[in-house]
């Protein structure tokens, strides 16, 4: 970790994300004392990988198939799966999002283990010019990486781009160029018990991904900025060092449990739930918009009247940091199902589609109508499912995290685009 100084008291910590941020938190203390080092350096230059072509005949692509790759589905139901599902099944002549006579059938290909685990395989195929995936559902932290490499096309949204939230479409967007739709809109929100007992607060700090999330609000929290270069990404702590190091020691007035160290999002839900690790309470969490939907579905965190025994909200400040997901095309994509490719991404981010992954799945929508609706009153609640014992958050919980999501959104900043 190189250190240089700028203007004012400001410390800039040039270094890659993931794992230095990680070694930021143990080294905090002694690198504020110790002031300016000796500049470190200078960020290598990019340049996209070479990638081997690949006779359409031998690169793995199948005819009848529009494949989707993407992670798992972390809604209490296979949403995403349904919503695709029905556009294979259902043709509307006058909506032209609307699957054609002859289009391939879209799958859905699910990549299992952890983030980075899913990101080294789709890179590794487009590396390797196979045209297996020709959907690519990406992480907004994966876009530089993936359009300067060349693993991905450049999409043109022409005059549609207007029905997406600013954050989210700038998001996909790299070097000027659209290469990511909008699918899905992340940012952070925080959960509190309404019990009323002190506890602490829990964060997710084992996932070298999300570790690296949590660290990066912590660090804005705490006045510091996080500074997108070209093709370095630095870290600049405030005039008061010691706000930063604050926030990465605590939230508030809880302190953030130590065994945030050893939790993913879905173990912190987990203990949410309990109220409680071990003999310690817990009485807040800070999580992404899907946890509500599996938090309101469980018994225990409803009263006997169903009220919800929790409540959401942004920050109180900005400082989250914007995650989500786009839609890209596969740089290797067989011309003759781009067009096919195109209607789907219209139809997965459509004001249907989107208020039914929020709806029934906790995505948060990157449409501003979908938001508008919910603050009129209207916007779509979840029909249950018949012989489902899975309580659905009613239309006004959905309003009131719809009202959140988008706070929050508004208030985070952008995931630095370094492709490292």
């Amino acid at each position: 970790m190189a250190m240089t100084t700028t203007e004012g008291r400001h410390v800039v910590l040039a270094a890659g994300l993931g794992a230095a941020l990680m070694a930021l938190v143990l080294l905090a203390n002694s690198c504020l004392a110790a002031g300016a080092a000796a500049p470190g350096p200078a960020a290598p230059t990019i340049s996209p990988i070479t990638v081997p072509a690949t006779p359409p005949e031998d690169c793995g692509a199948r005819d009848d198939e529009l494949v989707v790759a993407t992670g798992d589905d972390v809604s209490t139901g296979s949403v995403r799966r349904e919503v695709i599902h029905e556009w294979n099944e259902v043709v509307i002549p006058s909506d032209p999002d609307s699957r054609l006579p002859g289009d391939p059938r879209a799958e859905l290909l699910e990549l299992s283990g952890s983030t980075d685990v899913r990101r080294a395989q789709m890179a590794a195929l487009a590396q390797s010019g196979s045209c297996q995936y020709d959907v690519l559902v990406l992480d907004v932290a994966w876009v530089a990486e993936f359009a300067r490499h060349g693993y991905i096309r450049p999409i043109s949204l022409e005059n549609d781009a207007g029905r997406f939230l600013r954050g989210p479409l700038e998001a996909g967007q790299i070097d000027g160029e659209q290469f990511g739709v909008p699918f899905a809109a992340d940012a952070p929100l925080e959960f509190r018990r309404r019990d009323g007992r002190p506890g602490g607060y829990l964060l997710q700090l084992v996932d070298r991904e999300i570790g690296t999330i949590n660290y990066l609000e912590m660090i804005e929290l705490g006045g510091g900025r996080v500074l997108d270069g070209d093709d370095r990404t630095r870290v600049a702590l405030g005039d008061d060092p010691d706000d930063t190091w604050n926030a990465l020691n605590s939230t508030g007035a809880d302190a953030v449990m130590r065994e945030s160290l050893t939790m993913d999002e879905d173990h912190s839900i987990v203990a949410f739930k309990e109220g409680r690790v071990g003999d310690r309470p817990v009485s807040a969490m800070r999580n992404w918009p899907f946890a509500f939907h599996q938090l309101a579905a469980d018994p225990r965190m409803r009263g006997s009247d169903q009220r919800l025994r929790f409540e959401v909200r942004a920050p109180g400040t900005d400082g989250g940091v914007l995650g989500g997901s786009v839609l890209a095309l596969s740089e290797h994509i067989r011309p003759d199902k781009v067009a096919p490719a195109m209607r789907l991404i219209g139809r997965l981010t459509g004001e249907e589609a989107q208020g039914r992954l929020f709806a029934c799945g906790g995505y948060g929508p990157v449409l501003t109508s979908v938001y508008e609706r919910y603050r009129a009153g209207g916007g779509p609640a979840c029909p249950r499912q018949d012989g489902s014992d899975i309580t659905n958050p009613s239309l006004a919980e959905l309003a009131t995290l719809a009202e959140e999501i988008r706070r929050s959104i508004e208030l985070a900043r952008p995931r630095p685009k370094s492709p490292y």
